[in-house]
């Protein structure tokens, strides 16, 4: 007897295993479980040692939606879009992560179809997206669409009274937090604040005590060089995200951060702790990004080989929230005085020439 339904979200086939809601079950291996199943939903039941021993699919129609992506977390992975006055989570499976996580960020539209049996995942509720939808057709108008919202982009870095440069350590997973469902959290902030101009306002650096796993891993102190005894006399997550606060009712300043970790990494802050998000999307911007587009390569850029690629920088990089920060004001204003010249600078070249030199040694 079937008595069980849910969403198969992903499938470990090598090892006979697969992963329904938020359970792995091993299954049987004469069940014929294919990658097709991915985001669908299911009947099955349990033998022995909570094995799948039968499976059937549920065949039922996908809903279609369109709409503004409110927020992105790479880390569950989930997008989340505003539809009717109620946030509503989508769990992104593998098949679809790199199109979001390349072609799509916070304030996008996207086209897509949904599985529409709920399920949990982490205490909230989710769908599973089972695909994007793209009219060929328009491609020639999308790619005209991601260069139009470059351009905006690059106004508003251009034209932005204060800047804000903030850059986020967090904690690390580890055998203390086994069997666990662990999330990251913010242990250490790095702000910056400064004028058009490059001119320093104000500069913010703390600790800050997790909410949900206060005990620092041995990974995340050999990495970071943090220890526990800091983190554990830090600021509250309540205290960073009032100083926060403080910063934007004073300043109003666009908020940068390189790579999508630091804000993904906020955005599930304020899930943990329960509070609203702090501004809305198109406030917060990742260089890394930006210079991406900018620039066009097709990979992700490290903070310090931008710093090298402008060749501002030749020493070892620092795990440390304030100096990254520090680092990412220096990138921005080389960035935006190349803006302002319309220099054609040769930060493609000398990354592509740098990327060459490590790989041949």
């Amino acid at each position: 007897m079937l008595g069980h339904t849910g969403v198969v979200l992903k499938i470990n086939g090598e090892e006979h295993k697969i992963f329904i809601n938020e359970t792995w079950f091993s299954f049987d291996p004469k069940l014929t479980v294919s990658p097709s199943l991915i985001g669908q939903s299911v009947q099955y039941s349990l033998g022995a040692k909570n094995r799948v021993n039968h499976l059937e699919l549920m065949v039922q129609p996908m809903k279609e939606l369109k709409g503004k992506i409110q927020s992105l977390n790479l880390a569950i992975p989930r997008i989340s879009l505003h539809i009717n006055g109620k946030l509503l989570h989508f769990y992104i499976p593998y098949k679809h992560f790199n199109t979001i996580k390349y072609q799509y960020k916070p304030g996008d539209f996207l086209h897509f179809t949904y599985n529409p049996m709920e399920f949990k995942l982490k205490n909230a509720s989710y769908y599973a997206l089972t695909s994007i939808i793209t009219d060929p057709k328009k491609k020639g108008e999308n790619t005209q669409g991601v260069k139009r919202e470059l351009q905006r982009t690059l106004k508003t870095l251009v034209e932005s009274p204060y800047y804000a440069f903030l850059d986020l350590e967090f904690s690390m997973s580890g055998p203390e937090y086994r069997g666990m469902k662990f999330q990251p959290e913010i242990i250490q902030f790095g702000l910056i604040v400064a004028d058009s101009d490059g001119n320093l306002v104000e500069k913010f650096s703390a600790y800050v005590r997790p909410t949900l796993f206060p005990h620092l891993t041995m990974k995340a102190q050999e990495f970071l060089k943090i220890t526990p005894s800091a983190v554990a006399y830090g600021m509250s997550y309540r205290n960073f995200y009032d100083c926060i606060k403080e910063v934007i009712l004073k300043y109003n300043p666009v908020f940068l951060v390189w790579g999508v970790s630091d804000g993904f990494i906020l955005e599930n802050s304020y899930q943990i702790n329960h509070v609203s998000p702090l501004f809305e999307p198109e406030r917060l911007i990742d260089l890394q990004r930006i210079h991406r587009q900018y620039y066009q390569i097709g990979q992700d850029i490290g903070l310090y080989n931008a710093m090298r690629s402008y060749e501002m920088f030749n020493g070892a990089q620092i795990h440390d929230a304030l100096v990254d920060a520090l680092v990412l004001r220096n990138i921005f204003y080389k960035f935006k005085s190349i803006l302002l010249t319309k220099e054609n600078y040769p930060f493609k070249e000398n990354y592509l020439m740098m990327m060459t030199n490590r790989a041949l040694r």
